[in-house]
């Protein structure tokens, strides 16, 4: 949980800018969502198993299972963010699922919300 009264900084994937606040912690729950389980050389245990998901029939365990993935990885490796809600709110036929994460920013003890397709 974070304890600071500022957010944490980061390095912008695409542009190599400083980030923090908001803008960073979308990008964390993305690189969290994205990244397999053991597929970080140094970090074999960091990641979610959100993506074993994809390509699975979209009946209500693998809904709940992708659910429970993504809460249990972004409240553990995410130290801004207390995740309230996930809805998966669509799972394509090409594989592609479009997420809606809710939580609270710990820092701002603000409502936020981040929609999308992983």
């Amino acid at each position: 949980m974070a304890t600071s009264t500022e957010h944490l900084i980061d390095i912008d994937r695409y542009t190599g800018e400083l980030i923090q606040g908001w803008e960073r912690i979308k990008q964390s729950i993305f690189v969290i969502l994205t990244t397999r389980l053991r597929t970080r050389l140094m970090r074999l245990w960091w990641g979610s198993k959100f993506n074993e998901m994809q390509d699975k029939p979209g009946n209500e365990e693998v809904l709940m299972s992708s659910m429970m993935a993504a809460i249990s990885a972004i409240n553990t490796y995410e130290p801004e963010f207390k995740v309230t809600r996930v809805v998966i709110e669509d799972m394509g036929p090409d594989g592609e699922i479009t997420i809606t994460v809710e939580g609270i920013d710990l820092v701002d003890e603000a409502l936020r919300r981040l929609k999308t397709t992983i």
